[in-house]
């Protein structure tokens, strides 16, 4: 849902590594809204004072409430960790300093070890809250690939379910790990929400 600019690009990852003190940092992290690499330099001008932050969703295409809670949920919650806590990933202000895809000046560990940390704990204690409270959160999609006819797939949620599907859909199984699916033909992949309620869009591998 959303234009070419705005649909399936703002994954919980993307906001979770936001910068907002440090703007040119994210041009490591990061690329622009076309998938470009970017590379941004520091201004020579003090650091701005930043009072708070705000998560835009644009509402052309929205029509309902479940709607509005997919495009929402759970990547504000990413915006909001972002808001009250500075990580020690985040770069200082500093004029004059370059960031792009291969300047390595971000700690990748450290952001690998948070954003962990971060997304086990959305996906495997404040998903369930979400769906109590009514709010149809956007389960997204597995990533997968096929090796010598064995499958191999994970999701960006932890605690979230995997489903494969080996004759277009027809019958499901529960993806546990590596298992052998041949190679006679795609193979459907889908994520649900641990209850099963919630569904992702079903990808090809």
């Amino acid at each position: 849902r959303g234009y070419y600019w705005a649909a399936r690009f703002n994954s919980v990852y993307k906001v979770f590594t936001f910068a907002p003190e440090n703007l040119a940092q994210n041009a490591e992290t990061s690329t622009d809204r076309d998938g470009n690499e970017m590379s941004v330099t520091t201004p020579n001008v003090s650091a701005p004072t930043i009072r708070g932050m705000q998560g835009q969703t644009w509402s052309e295409t929205i029509r309902t409430d479940d709607q509005y809670y997919e495009m929402a949920f759970p990547r504000v919650l990413a915006v909001a960790e972002r808001a009250w806590h500075h990580a020690d990933w985040e770069l200082d202000w500093t004029p004059g300093v370059t960031y792009n895809a291969t300047t390595g000046l971000v700690p990748e560990d450290e952001l690998a070890s948070d954003y962990n940390g971060f997304v086990t704990k959305l996906g495997c204690h404040e998903m369930s809250k979400m769906k109590k409270l009514g709010i149809a959160y956007r389960v997204p999609p597995p990533g997968g690939s096929i090796a010598s006819g064995v499958l191999s797939a994970n999701t960006e949620l932890p605690c979230t379910k995997i489903m494969y599907s080996i004759d277009e859909g027809n019958t499901w199984s529960e993806y546990s790990g590596p298992v052998t699916v041949g190679e006679s033909g795609p193979v459907h992949l889908q994520s649900m929400s641990s209850d099963g309620a919630l569904k992702s869009r079903i990808v090809d591998v």
